[in-house]
This record gives structure tokens, C-alpha cells and sequence, in this order.
């Protein structure tokens, strides 16, 4: 939800304006995905990594604000925590090299905060939940202090009338009750966009969310929470439960905000965006001046702003986008993989999911029959608390039951489909030939980030007290991403 709001206080009649202005704009939608022209442009990548501000010892240390003053650079933004910092990285063509490209770009982009942060006694550091956090780190006092995020915390807190409730069971156990959101906040991803034809949008869709579960497992960096070794991608679990408004007694008619769906796209994005207004009450009722449907009868094409923010505040782990800019389109963004380990290992994972989706979009209309999406959901969990040792079911055109399979069984079995995917987007031969050696790899030796820390952690412990055992972990982290090398190279200490 990066959007700035001017306030964080509504009323009965903010919440009024808005949701009609909201269904306003799901008419106007229709109209401009029904417009010739919309949504013809090629394919393109665009990227947000969510990074941890930590201090010398592995610590956060709230410097966001300031990093991003001193920075100068308008592609950074602050996030809920003071520390925590987003970079928007810039959109490029999917054709050439442009994973190679964005690799380059990380790297840029954490030398040059790192540059700054260093005078601060900080750095960067790309993790999806950095394993030295403790209570000291959370509460009202840790967030970042705009509007949006007080409205945001409050507005949540009140609908579920009552605190939230954290129980996570792994290795270990953490369970809390909070009254903010600074555990979201504690959850740092890296988000893929992926912007294509509209006429492709069902079929690509549909396939980037059947591969999504495949893709966690084989990236998770996660494994860490309060000290606690919870699940590979601990992320998933504490994202929903952080931010769950629903009431106790009331929730088997009400969806939590954080969830991969519900169904397949049968005709058009529109489903996805009537869902999201159909189905989910409005958190931030800040309206804009646009009027969408006068906007759409004059021939141009609205912002949508109410839908974009209320988009905003519904967190599945896939989201569709709109955009008004050069004919306008509507776009995906990837929210499941966690930030980190290196450059390298990002991109990576954004050509394997994009390449796979690519790959498979041409005969998933026949695989859906095949796989229900209720077990899409069940893989997406199985992935996320497992990783690369999960076993997913996976569709089969000769199958006359559904069957589970290894992840490292069925990634190394889609290597070449997602080169096929790759190929067919223009990208060249040596960026795809990079990018899929990396997860060729991981797979082999089933080495991801999670499985790295996990494994460096139990080294550690054996002669260092718990918490020194963790900053050990993460100042070794931090070197090795340091270098750039993939995850699956990584020595254990």
C-alpha cells in the first residue's frame, strides 16, 4: 500500500462515499478492458525489493528515514518499519537480457544505499525476516510514522476487535498477541512485475498461479522468526495472521486479506478486481477527485484511484494491477518470494516463475480441469512451511487420480519448459542459460536459503550462546550476499 493519504481518522460517511466511488470504478474498468487498444503492449519486467536497515552486529536500526533523505534517489520508499526501505527498480522490455539486467540493478541499488547507510553505521541487507529481530523491534514506536500506516494498523485492529494473534508451529513455536502491525511489517519481499498482452492476460494468469507454490519452495529465505525455526518461508503464515481483521465467530463468511485465491480466471482480469470489491470491505476510505465514469465517456482512460488503493490493502500473494499510462494495461505482481539471498538468486527466481508461466500458458486451459485450486492453495502452504523438501501435487493430462511428487522431482522435470517460456518472451540464449543454471543448481543440491541459514544456525549453536549464534548467522549471511555468488554455493561454516 504505497500510496500517501492525507489522514489516518474516517467516518461513517468517508466509508459511504468510498465504496460507492469504489463500485464506480469497477464499472468504468469494464469499459476500458472492452476498449480497442488497451492492454497491446509487449512484455516487461519491473521489480520492488524490500530490504532490512541493519547495524554492525545484525541488528535492525531504525535509519530508513534518513537513508532515504540523504539517498536522494526517488525510486526509494520508506515501508511500515523505520526499518525497513523499498527500491522500485525500473520497467524493461522482456526481451534481450533483461534478467541479467535486473541482477545489475540490485546490485547498483544496495551499493549506493549502502553508501549512504554506511556513514550511519548501516547497511542493506535482503532477507525475508531477519532472524535477530526481538520485541524490542516491534510496537508503535518501530513504525514508520505516516498516515497511512496508523490508518492502516487501526483500521485492522478495530475490525477484528481485539488484538492480533500469532501461533506458528515449525522446529519451534512462537506464539504473541500484538496490537500494531510492526510483525507484518517484519515480512520483506521481493515483488516481480509482469506486464504482457491483455489478450494473453487469462492463460498467463492461470499459469503463473498453478506454478506460484513450485516457485516458493524452491526460493524460500525464511526460516527465521524471534530466534524461533519456524517454517522455510515463515513469511506466509505471519503475513496472514498479522494482519487477519476477521472476528472470532465470524469467519467462515469473512476471507482473510492475505490468501494465493480462490478460482481460476475464466474470461477476464475483471474477475480479479470484482472480487477484490465484492468481497472485501474498504480499510482506507480516502477518495479521489476523478470522476471514472465521466472520465471513460470523455474517451480517456481513468486512474481508477479508489480501486488502487482498496487493491492495495488485499494482499494475495498474486495481484492484478491496472494502469492508465500509454493505452493503459493491467499487469501482475508476484508478492510470494522473500527478499534475498543475493542478486543472483532473485533474479533467478523471477525467470523461473516468469519463464515457467510463459511455458505453460499455451495448454493450461487443459490442465485445469486436472487440479483443482483448492489444492493449489494446499501446495502454496505446503511449500512455504516445507521448502524445497515439499511435496506437491502436480497436474498430469494422464492422470486419473491426483498424486503428490517431490518439488526437486518436478522443478528439474520444468527446467526446459521454462526455457521454452523464456525463449518465446525474446529472451537471449545466455540470460536464460544464467538465470536457469542458478535454479538447475539449487535443485540439485537442495540448497536455498532457508535450508543454508537453518543448517549454518545448527552449526553455530553447537559452541555460541543463542543470540550470538544468530548475529554470527547473520554477519556470514550478509558477506556471502556481499559477493553475489547463488545460495547453493554457499559453504557451511
Amino acid at each position: 500500500m504505497g500510496q500517501e493519504i492525507p489522514n489516518s481518522r474516517f467516518t461513517d460517511k468517508d466509508f459511504q462515499t468510498f465504496s460507492r466511488k469504489l463500485h464506480d470504478n469497477l464499472k468504468a474498468l469494464k469499459q476500458a478492458l472492452a476498449r480497442p487498444g488497451f492492454g497491446c503492449q509487449s512484455p516487461h519486467l519491473g521489480a520492488e525489493l524490500e530490504l532490512y536497515m541493519v547495524d554492525e552486529r545484525g541488528a535492525p536500526v531504525d535509519i530508513a528515514s534518513e537513508v532515504r533523505a540523504e539517498a536522494g534517489d526517488p525510486n526509494i520508499a520508506l515501508e511500515l518499519n523505520r526499518y525497513n526501505l523499498e527500491y522500485n527498480f525500473p520497467i524493461v522490455p522482456l526481451s534481450g537480457a533483461p534478467f541479467s539486467q535486473l541482477e545489475a540493478a540490485i546490485r547498483d541499488a544496495m551499493a549506493r544505499i549502502n553508501g549512504v547507510a554506511g556513514a550511519r553505521g548501516g547497511s542493506a541487507m535482503a532477507i525475508g525476516i531477519l532472524p535477530t529481530l526481538t520485541d524490542r523491534d516491534l510496537g508503535e514506536t518501530r513504525m514508520t510514522p505516516e498516515p497511512r500506516y496508523r490508518a492502516l494498523s487501526d483500521i485492522l485492529l478495530a475490525m477484528r476487535g481485539g488484538e492480533f494473534q500469532i501461533d506458528i508451529r515449525g522446529q519451534d513455536r512462537y506464539q504473541t498477541r500484538r496490537e500494531d502491525l510492526t510483525l507484518e511489517g517484519a515480512c520483506t519481499s521481493f515483488q516481480v512485475h509482469f506486464s504482457f498482452p491483455l489478450v494473453d492476460f487469462v492463460n498467463l494468469w492461470n499459469a503463473m498461479t498453478l506454478v506460484t507454490p513450485l516457485v516458493l519452495a524452491v526460493s524460500t529465505n525464511s526460516p527465521f522468526l524471534m530466534g524461533r525455526r519456524l517454517w522455510h518461508e515463515t513469511r506466509v503464515p505471519l503475513f496472514k495472521q498479522s494482519t487477519d481483521s476477521r472476528r472470532q465467530g465470524m469467519r467462515w463468511h469473512e476471507l482473510p486479506r492475505v490468501e494465493l485465491g480462490y478460482d481460476w480466471v475464466r474470461q477476464s482480469p475483471y474477475e480479479l478486481f470484482a472480487q477484490r470489491v465484492y468481497l472485501y470491505p474498504p480499510l482506507i476510505p480516502h477518495c479521489y477527485q476523478e470522476d471514472p465514469l465521466v472520465e471513460i465517456r470523455g474517451g480517456g482512460l481513468p486512474t481508477l484511484g479508489e480501486l488502487g488503493l482498496h487493491n492495495g490493502t488485499i494482499w494475495h500473494w498474486n495481484r492484478p494491477i491496472y494502469c492508465p499510462d500509454e493505452g493503459g494495461h493491467v499487469r501482475v505482481e508476484m508478492r510470494s518470494l522473500p527478499a534475498g539471498p543475493s542478486a543472483a538468486d532473485m533474479a533467478a527466481n523471477a525467470a523461473f516463475h516468469i519463464g515457467l508461466a510463459a511455458g505453460l500458458a499455451p495448454t493450461i486451459s487443459d490442465l485445469l480441469p486436472a487440479m483443482p485450486f483448492r489444492f493449489v492453495s494446499e501446495n502454496f502452504y505446503h511449500a512455504a512451511r516445507d521448502g524445497i523438501e515439499a511435496r506437491l501435487i502436480w497436474p498430469s493430462l494422464t492422470q486419473n487420480r491426483l498424486r503428490d511428487r517431490s518439488t526437486r522431482e518436478i522443478g528439474e522435470s520444468l527446467l526446459g519448459l521454462a526455457d521454452d517460456g523464456l525463449s518465446r518472451l525474446g529472451v537471449s540464449k545466455a540470460d536464460r542459460v544464467r538465470m536457469l543454471a542458478i535454479i538447475e543448481q539449487r535443485i540439485a543440491t537442495g540448497q536455498t536459503g532457508s535450508m543454508w541459514q537453518l543448517a549454518a544456525h545448527d552449526r553455530f549453536r553447537n559452541h555460541l550462546p543463542g543470540r550470538k549464534a544468530l548475529r554470527t548467522l547473520v554477519q556470514q549471511y550478509r558477506q556471502h550476499t556481499g559477493d553475489n555468488e547463488p545460495v547453493s554455493t554457499w559453504p557451511l561454516p
